[in-house]
């Protein structure tokens, strides 16, 4: 039974990003799979999820420069925020019931507000963007 279920309202059109994401999912539902199963989250799932997101987070901050997002200091600061709290989940690390109920938790917030609601606005920047830049193309004269 999955934690999160993905499904199109995660989807942003970004073919690559949304690729990322839903690796990203299915990364947290397979750990809570294990979670249900007895097993304590332990260090290198927490490592897995911090390399995974570093490299989701690098694409988005990339695409986000290119686009000129207005956004990008808070949407920078949602992810400085995510590193540092899944960095406080390493540094303070038990394997105990509670820090896996915690992480999980939290986790599952995160990715759903971000994915839906950060990750979404970039979007819809990203979709406008890509109407404008057609929009400002000069006209070919006909021949």
């Amino acid at each position: 039974m999955p934690i999160i279920e993905w499904n199109a309202g995660f989807m942003l059109g970004i073919g690559e990003i949304d690729q990322h994401h839903k690796q990203l999912v299915q990364l947290l539902n397979d750990t809570y799979d294990e979670f249900r199963a007895g097993a304590r989250i332990g260090l290198p799932v927490i490592e897995q999820l911090i390399d995974h997101a570093e490299r989701i987070f690098t694409l988005e901050e990339q695409l986000m420069r290119e686009v000129c997002y207005p956004q990008l200091g808070e949407h920078l600061n949602e992810h400085e925020g995510f590193t540092s709290r899944i960095g406080g989940f390493k540094a303070n690390y038990t394997n105990s019931e509670g820090t896996s109920i915690e992480l999980l938790w939290f986790l599952c917030n995160w990715v759903t507000h971000h994915l839906r609601e950060t990750d979404a606005e970039l979007a819809q920047f990203i979709e406008v963007h890509k109407i404008q830049k057609r929009l400002r193309k000069p006209v070919q004269p006909r021949r």
